[in-house]
């Protein structure tokens, strides 16, 4: 009887979340409701059009079509507040790409990786301290980063000597960069898309400390409800398709203009009937 009652009182409480999770509400509206956060190049909004762009909202309707369903962007958030939104449904999921934390795997989960992101140790580019990574870290260097974010918690692994400055999370991450120019901080932690645009417009103020050597390799994944297994599944269904199919390498073949930005995803699998 006690083991009857067990399994009548887990019964119910799996109805109960299925009644209430994420998956019976888009298949309901046919719609996934988007959080997202902007940034190039993965996602715009053309304030004159109204058109979104970006390969997170390309990547995003690729998967939307895959899975028949409507994908609309509804609720900007920040990189340190995703985890409180979606816990406070103000959407469904988390359509930016996300750098996977362990920390944030305590109360969130992720999709597959959609692609890998490295990043680097920057340093003004006359500054002779840096010729290697382990240089950063030094008790008179300052390092430079947006509150929350990962390259705070990686600084703090890797550069344990060195003093943090961090700004307010929603700033944007080029004055993150300006502070290492400007000489405010010493060096900062960076993706290399990030850089490349920056040293674009202002050549010969940063550098890359050792282009061959990133400080951390992250999966980027999308960000769901840790209820919202479903739904998750449905999304890396239809991403493991895309990887296939080669969809996700052509996006990224648009977007890929600096080097070691964006090191693609793949698939796992060994074709027996080849010698």
């Amino acid at each position: 009887m006690k083991y009857l009652i067990l399994g009548l009182i887990l019964l119910l409480t799996v109805e109960e979340a299925q009644a209430n999770s994420t998956i019976k509400k888009v298949n309901e509206t046919n719609t996934i409701r988007c959080g997202y956060v902007e940034y190039l190049p993965a996602l715009t909004k053309d304030f004159k059009t109204g058109q979104w762009n970006g390969f997170d909202y390309e990547v995003m309707h690729a998967i939307g079509d895959r899975l028949e369903l409507k994908v609309e962007h509804t609720s900007p958030t920040g990189w340190a507040t995703v985890v409180a939104d979606i816990k406070a449904k103000k959407f469904d999921m988390l359509c930016s790409g996300f750098w996977v934390h362990p920390n944030v795997g305590k109360f969130a989960l992720f999709s597959r990786p959609i692609f890998y992101q490295p990043v680097f140790v920057v340093a003004r580019h006359s500054d002779g301290r840096f010729t290697q990574n382990s240089d950063a870290n030094h008790s008179d260097l300052k390092m430079v980063a947006l509150d929350g974010d990962n390259p705070v918690h990686i600084a703090k692994a890797e550069f344990p000597k060195a003093e943090i400055l961090t700004l307010p999370n929603m700033t944007d991450f080029a004055q993150v960069l300006v502070n290492v120019a400007t000489g405010k901080a010493d060096f900062t932690i960076v993706d290399a898309y990030t850089f490349g645009a920056y040293n674009k417009n202002n050549p010969g103020k940063l550098k890359i400390v050792n282009s061959d050597n990133p400080i951390r390799i992250y999966p980027v994944s999308f960000v769901f409800s840790p209820d919202d297994i479903v739904l998750r599944g449905a999304v890396n269904a239809a991403l493991n398709e895309l990887i296939l199919d080669g969809t996700i390498d052509k996006i990224f073949d648009k977007y890929d203009t600096y080097p070691n930005a964006y090191y693609r995803a793949e698939i796992p699998y060994r074709d027996s009937y080849k010698n």
